[in-house]
């Protein structure tokens, strides 16, 4: 079989801390990248999120597997033999291990193939979230690019006291460089129903539901608005988020700052 050595996208969500809003933004940047004219590959990844919160409830077109099954992970290598330009994948809580173990194993192989990572870590308010998108790029090192998307969930305006005073992360943004974004908070209600049908805020925007709550053109509005902001902060990272050109530099050797 020819493999193909275009250039490749890998954009993974860091599994680390549970419940930061991983998998909703990994659903807009899957529409994202369709409106851009690009059909990412979607493999979810998230074994113990199923019904109405794991990636394929919402785009059932997504490959389900488990991170933690041998050689799962080396489904990556799969778009190095068909026409898509990229993965986006949703890994689950608990699954830095693997993933650590996979890059140490398999990076040299995937960079000789025209493979590029970016690692989205989603962190709220919490100190834990924050830790955790520490703790995977101390293991991840340069071998990824940084997307680090500020979810303020339920409340506008959020400081991100933590993110923005800890001298941990003003270490890894200094070495790092980080692209960062924010995810504007949203009613709770909205967010209920939205899981609850099981729907993107694409299909609010489209009409693609009965849901006579969506169907309220207030919730299209707030559907539009969610998703722009959104929007706004892929296109600001468009550079870490599309397929990268052969010589797009990712350095490979772990830092010894």
């Amino acid at each position: 079989m020819q493999i193909d050595t275009s250039p490749i996208r890998v954009v993974f969500t860091e599994g680390g801390k549970g419940g930061v809003g991983k998998t909703e933004i990994a659903i807009n940047l899957a529409t994202w990248y369709r409106n851009r004219g690009i059909e990412p590959k979607l493999i979810d990844f998230d074994a113990e999120n199923t019904k109405k919160s794991g990636l394929k409830s919402f785009l059932p077109e997504a490959t389900k597997l488990n991170t933690h099954d041998p050689g799962a992970l080396d489904h990556f290598f799969e778009v190095c033999s068909t026409e898509h330009q990229v993965v986006l994948a949703d890994l689950g809580a608990g699954t830095g291990e693997a993933t650590y173990h996979w890059f140490r194993k398999m990076y040299d192989v995937s960079r000789q193939m025209n493979m590029r990572f970016t690692a989205l870590g989603v962190t709220t308010n919490d100190p834990g979230a924050v830790i955790s998108v520490l703790q995977w790029a101390e293991e991840l090192q340069r071998r990824v690019d940084y997307l680090v998307v500020l979810n303020e969930t339920r409340e506008s305006d959020e400081a991100f006291e933590y993110w923005n005073e800890d001298s941990s992360v003003k270490e890894f943004v200094r070495i790092f460089q980080p692209r960062v974004m924010r995810a504007a908070a949203r009613v709770d209600e909205f967010q209920t129903e939205l899981r609850n049908c099981e729907i993107t805020l694409d299909d609010v925007i489209e009409g693609r539901t009965d849901s006579p709550y969506f169907r309220n053109p207030m919730q299209i509005v707030r559907a539009r608005y969610y998703q722009q902001n959104l929007y706004e902060g892929f296109d600001n990272a468009e550079a870490i988020l599309l397929p990268a050109a052969s010589d797009s530099p990712q350095p490979e050797t772990k830092n010894e700052d």
